[in-house]
């Protein structure tokens, strides 16, 4: 990371909060329901090449990240991805958090950075992050929301959207919709899905895409936020803040961690177990562990309720912890009963 230049005197605080780098910075933010995608779309949009001076902030459910370990190259609290790009997690809010940046942009305390894009958990509303991007004066001052781009898994969609009213509230809230997984999902179900979609907000842009291929340029940068269609929304939210606040009663993330190898053979009739036994109330799993099968090569696991996807290999161990973490998030979850199963399947 590159310091500030030694000589001159320090700008005080104040100064640096209310600086602003040649203009406004673009923050975009990434929202979609556990498992529609967003972090397959976030690798591939900064793979690509206008979108080298990106900074990402991570905001993970749960005591164990695993996404981030996917697209970024482990480093401090602020990560220097691949390329040139920033990660960083959300420490306290997005309003700290992207305040800290633009300080440390400022004081060349790390790279510089052009956009912002914001990958929100699965279970985020995005109403009171819009709500900051919006009432925030020192963010104003120098952020800019560009758009609200929200994943919709192509293949659960309906579903969720049955099922999860803040599923229906990233859709709302969303200027651009990107229907995933279409390579796997019916024609006939991504049909309806639209339908539904437009339902819930008939304004918004849809877009198509399988494993997250499509030009960044068609998603960031475009200035598609309108605050204007979203007061109702923000005032629903302000009055209503608490009742948004109640996932850890009714959601709930559950980490098993093992030193060592596992049975590949043994963790696959685990994990069935789990979702067969629990159904609807596992809503994702997703891990990163080491199968004696393969020599103890690391290996990404992901599902989204019974869906189970390929496990992909990794070359190597993407940070030093190399022992295999298995996250699961759902609803009531009975993690006696989940920690029963590995032990008497996978060990």
């Amino acid at each position: 990371m590159r310091r500030a230049a030694a000589h001159g005197a320090r700008p005080r605080r104040r100064q640096i909060e209310s600086t602003i780098v040649k203009g406004k910075t673009p923050v975009a933010l990434l929202t979609g329901f556990l498992g529609s995608g967003k972090t397959t779309l976030l690798s591939r949009v900064l793979a690509q090449g206008g979108f080298k001076d990106t900074a990402v902030i991570v905001n993970e459910f749960g005591e164990v990240s695993i996404d981030h370990l996917v697209v970024a190259d482990l480093a401090e609290n602020i990560l220097e991805l691949r390329d040139g790009c920033l990660c960083c997690t959300i420490r306290g809010d997005l309003a700290m958090t992207l305040r800290d940046l633009n300080r440390r942009r400022y004081l060349e305390e790390i790279p510089h950075f052009s956009r912002v894009i914001v990958e929100t958990t699965g279970l985020a509303d995005p109403v009171p992050l819009v709500h900051t991007m919006m009432a925030n004066a020192p963010i104003q001052s120098a952020y800019r929301l560009d758009a609200v781009v929200c994943v919709v898994d192509g293949e659960h969609g309906l579903a969720t959207l049955a099922e999860h009213d803040t599923a229906q509230d990233q859709v709302a809230m969303a200027d651009i919709l990107v229907i995933s997984k279409i390579d796997i999902a019916s024609r006939e179900n991504v049909a309806s899905l639209r339908a539904r979609l437009a339902a819930i907000n008939v304004g918004a842009e849809v877009v198509e895409v399988a494993n997250g291929d499509i030009d960044a340029t068609h998603l960031f940068g475009r200035s598609l936020f309108q605050p204007g269609a979203r007061d109702e929304a923000l005032a629903r939210w302000m009055a209503n803040e608490h009742a948004h606040h109640d996932h850890g009663a009714r959601y709930g993330a559950h980490v098993i961690r093992h030193d060592g190898v596992l049975s590949l053979a043994g963790t696959s009739v685990f994990l069935n177990r789990i979702v067969n036994e629990m159904k609807d109330d596992i809503l994702r799993i997703k891990g990163i562990a080491a199968f004696r099968e393969k020599g103890g090569k690391p290996a990404v696991m992901h599902a989204v309720q019974n869906k189970f996807y390929p496990v992909s290999y990794l070359e190597d161990w993407p940070d030093d912890d190399h022992t295999s973490r298995l996250v699961f998030i759902g609803r009531h979850l009975n993690t006696q009963r989940i920690d029963e199963l590995f032990a008497a399947l996978c060990v």
